[in-house]
C-alpha cells in the first residue's frame, strides 16, 4: 500500500472562517419605547426611586436593544 506525502510546494487553501453575524432588525418604534419608558416610570414611582423621563427613555431603548424579538420584559 503506497502512502501519499504532499509536498511543501502545493498550496494549501486557508481554512473558512465563518463569523456569526446577528440578524439584522429594525430598531424598536418610539411608540414601544415611549410604552416601555412608562412602565419603567411606573415601576420606579411605585418602589419610591428616583430618577427622570430621560433615564427612563434610554433605559427602555437599551431593554429594547437586548432583545429586539422578545420584547422587554419587566419582573
Amino acid at each position: 500500500m503506497a502512502t501519499i506525502v504532499s509536498s511543501r510546494s502545493e498550496k494549501t487553501k486557508p481554512a473558512k472562517v465563518s463569523k456569526k453575524v446577528a440578524p439584522e432588525t429594525d430598531p424598536p418604534s418610539e411608540g414601544e419605547v415611549r410604552l416601555l419608558a412608562y412602565r419603567l416610570y411606573e415601576r420606579r414611582l411605585a418602589d419610591g426611586i428616583g430618577g427622570d423621563a430621560a433615564s427612563d427613555w434610554v433605559e427602555a431603548e437599551r431593554l429594547l436593544a437586548e432583545t429586539p424579538d422578545e420584547g422587554a420584559e419587566l419582573d
